[in-house]
């Protein structure tokens, strides 16, 4: 299996919400490394750790006690300032190899005025270990790594790096211009897509750090934290996701406004709720955040289409279904919608919407969509009820989304969300969000994260679990008795927890 950066983020991060500490997952990945450098290069008797001040470097501080252990003489060169080490477990292990002063040498060189010093402490070692750059990095090693990389190839002697080789990127199959020239390397958990050129396959081994399969399978906190990105400080309105909700009729006028709501809350910049004539004034007396368009009658008809359409231009992602009924009006409406609407954004079909989907999945197998049924809807979808063991609904999730080519995330009391390619499952939630409403704020969620994030299966994932998280903070106040507003009302507060 091959993983990107963002996926050994979301890993870490969900390694942490299980219980395991991100000391602990570098303690395992340092102690990993020892053992295949002390195996790969038995005779080496001296060993430089060049070291960066990233988790990177953090893994070679780790990697420095433990050869302590095996007879080794132990040079820890640390490129880059002290006071530059990132992370709160990389300072520790920093300061562990300051109080062993009898058997570990630290030498520090902070600018590039010192590499002649590095060059000349390399000349007494056997094997260097790199640990300059890991993952993270997407551009050419600044100074003074770059000439660190340099001064290390040059030296002549055996080299081996952890994770990945300074100086690649992880995500890109592609030797970059400068790039630590590896005899061999230790990579964690799984191999990366830098890691997949020939020449660097038979050097690379892949050790396990103790990650719990659990991290990977089930959704967690790190699929939401790394599915919405960074606001940008000087970012205006319009820049961080515009959704348009396009559903409700004369006997649905609150779902609507329940995914509209969830959307606000999720972090939408715009939201246009477009919604029947005949509930508009309940619908904009509801709250003065909602931005209502109204169109004429009851229920949606045909008619409606060619003005959503255009106003659909102008925005990210759209809602399609919450409340908009089984009015067969509406659900041609919903039908020849979706037969035109663009191919290049997405677009989440809910609640009664899903029933006009038998009939069109071949015809929209090309737009980017994301059906969010329960048990019952999606029967009426695939005519299969999915088993009732969610190891086995995962299964046949998967199978029918690579099918249908397209994204599904099966509502229940775990949810399974596939794209035919990934899987996961997503067992945050409480019984009290059985109440109606609650698949309208999913809904909602989802519109938003998707604005922001075009990785539908990403997005269906932290969607997921965003939900079903505030959900369980509702049920802490409001137990069995919690509302669907009740959930909407905690989104902010496990957002602002990443």
């Amino acid at each position: 299996m091959v993983i990107t950066a963002e996926e050994v983020r979301i890993i870490d991060s969900n390694c942490v919400e299980l219980g395991m500490s991100v000391l602990q997952l570098m303690e395992n990945a340092g102690a990993a490394a020892t053992k295949i450098t002390v195996e790969s290069f038995p005779k080496a008797r001296t060993v430089a750790l060049c070291c960066g001040t990233g988790n990177n470097g953090g893994d070679g501080f780790v990697v420095a006690r433990h050869l302590t252990h095996h007879n080794k003489k132990v040079k820890l060169l640390l490129v880059g300032q002290e006071t530059k080490i990132h992370s709160k477990v990389a300072t520790q292990n920093f300061r562990i190899l300051k109080e062993m002063e009898q058997t570990i040498e630290i030498s520090t060189i902070n600018d590039s005025s010192k590499i002649s010093f590095l060059k000349k402490e390399l000349v007494e070692v056997d094997l260097i270990v790199d640990a300059l750059l890991g993952i993270g990095i997407t551009s050419e090693p600044y100074e003074p790594i770059k000439s660190a990389i340099k001064t290390i190839n040059n030296s002549g002697k055996s080299i081996i790096s952890i994770d990945i080789p300074s100086g690649m990127w992880s995500d890109l199959a592609k030797k970059p211009k400068l790039m630590i020239k590896a005899d061999k390397i230790v990579t964690f958990h799984d191999t990366k897509p830098c890691l997949t050129i020939e020449e660097l396959k038979e050097k690379t081994v892949i050790v396990g750090i103790g990650v719990p399969p659990e991290a990977e399978f089930f959704a967690g906190k790190g699929d939401l934290k790394y599915a919405i990105p960074r606001r940008k400080s000087d970012s205006h309105k319009g820049q961080n996701g515009t959704v348009l909700v396009v559903g409700g009729s004369l006997k649905y006028s609150g779902a609507p406004v329940l995914a509209s709501k969830a959307a606000l809350r999720t972090g939408a910049d715009l939201v246009i709720t477009c919604i029947p004539k005949s509930i508009s004034n309940a619908v904009r007396s509801d709250s003065p955040n909602m931005i209502v368009q109204s169109f004429d009658g009851d229920y949606f008809t045909p008619e409606s289409i060619p003005e959503i359409l255009e106003l659909f231009k102008k925005f990210d992602s759209m809602v399609l279904g919450p409340g908009i009924s089984e009015n067969k009006k509406s659900l041609e409406f919903v039908e020849n919608l979706l037969l035109k609407i663009p191919k290049n954004k997405p677009i989440i079909v809910d609640a009664d919407a899903l029933k006009i989907m038998k009939s069109n999945l071949k015809d929209l197998q090309e737009k980017k969509l994301i059906i969010t049924p329960h048990s019952g809807e999606f029967k009426i979808i695939f005519d299969k009820a999915p088993n009732e063991d969610w190891s086995e609904r995962a299964k046949f999730v998967t199978n029918t989304a690579k099918e249908n080519k397209t994204t599904i995330l099966l509502k229940g009391k775990y949810d399974i969300i596939s794209d035919g390619e990934n899987t996961k499952i997503n067992r945050t939630g409480h019984v009290g969000m059985t109440v109606g409403g609650t698949g309208d704020v999913l809904a909602g969620i989802l519109g938003a994260i998707c604005a922001v994030n075009e990785n539908l299966f990403r997005s269906s994932c932290a969607a997921s679990y965003l939900a079903g998280k505030a959900g369980e903070l509702a049920a802490e106040d409001f137990g069995n008795s919690l509302l669907a507003t009740d959930v909407i009302e905690k989104i902010p507060e496990i957002l602002l927890q990443l």
